[in-house]
């Protein structure tokens, strides 16, 4: 006789995070509306159509000048995400209790999974492709950074600090290496790694004076090194609003959904806008 022993961890391989968004500024949603409108003054050189006031030196008895400023409002689309599990009674009452704790996990792992996609869909419709077409060499990387951090600042008045990239540059980054062989990301002695830290250990490092976040979720075009793989980011200029999560229960005694079973669901309401085009760069191959 040779009882079978359940633990109670619980093996999964869905716990990915957020990282696009991390790297956008974060900002709570307003109480009520499911439109936001933000007033703003961003000129063409940002990817706005408004129009700055202007200051010149003026001589005496001459008229100042004068350049009438227009701004203009920036509306964002509040957007609900939801998702929900049906569970008979039998499988609610007569299991261990870990399992509803852990459905509550993954149903806030999905909920995540689905914003940060969102998030990065609004990079790559609403950013600026990168003015250098790049490759995937070293010195492709460098010249993307070096050109699109420069024009970020030009475009929105804002230094780009924060690099969202796919899994495939993450692993890039990890192979380049020196004439010697020596990697230029991964060691951990400043001398030789002067150009930024990325480690497999992290999605977390810096690359060339950036932050690097790692994230699943971004995929570019098809092969994860190509079109939209990668996005300098100017967080004042990518921002994700959010209210908080909320879980119900309903019962259900005999419907469509299901006899004597319990359906719980999590939803929240968020919103995703980049503020300033030129702020944030997409790779471009």
């Amino acid at each position: 006789f040779n009882p079978i022993q359940y633990l109670n961890n619980f093996v999964s391989n869905t716990n990915f995070g957020r990282s696009t968004i991390d790297a956008c500024t974060k900002s709570s949603l307003p109480a009520s509306g499911m439109t936001i409108s933000i007033p703003s003054l961003v000129t063409s050189a940002g990817g706005g159509s408004s129009t700055a006031p202007t200051v010149a030196t003026t001589a005496e008895d001459v008229a100042p000048s004068s350049t009438g400023m227009t701004s203009a409002y920036e509306t964002v689309s509040v957007q609900k995400f939801a998702g929900s599990q049906v569970i008979t009674l039998e499988l609610l009452e007569r299991s261990d209790p870990v399992f509803f704790d852990q459905l509550a996990i993954q149903l806030q792992r999905a909920y995540a999974k689905a914003t940060d996609e969102y998030m990065v869909s609004i990079l790559t419709s609403q950013g600026t492709a990168a003015t250098v077409v790049g490759g995937t060499t070293a010195a492709d990387f460098q010249s993307f950074v070096a050109t699109e951090t420069a024009a970020a600042y030009s475009g929105s008045s804002y230094f780009a600090s924060n690099l969202a990239i796919s899994p495939n540059w993450w692993s890039k980054l990890q192979s380049y290496a020196d004439t010697t062989g020596r990697p230029i990301y991964t060691l951990s002695s400043p001398q030789f790694n002067a150009a930024g830290q990325v480690v497999p250990t992290s999605i977390k490092g810096s690359a060339l004076g950036l932050d690097v976040y790692v994230d699943k979720f971004i995929t570019g075009t098809s092969t994860g090194l190509d079109d939209n793989s990668m996005f300098i980011i100017a967080p004042e200029t990518a921002i994700w609003w959010e209210s908080p999560t909320a879980n119900f229960s309903v019962n259900h005694v005999a419907d469509a959904t299901g006899n004597m079973v319990l359906q719980t669901a999590i939803y929240g309401y968020g919103a995703g806008k980049v503020t300033i085009p030129a702020g944030v760069r997409r790779f471009n191959v």
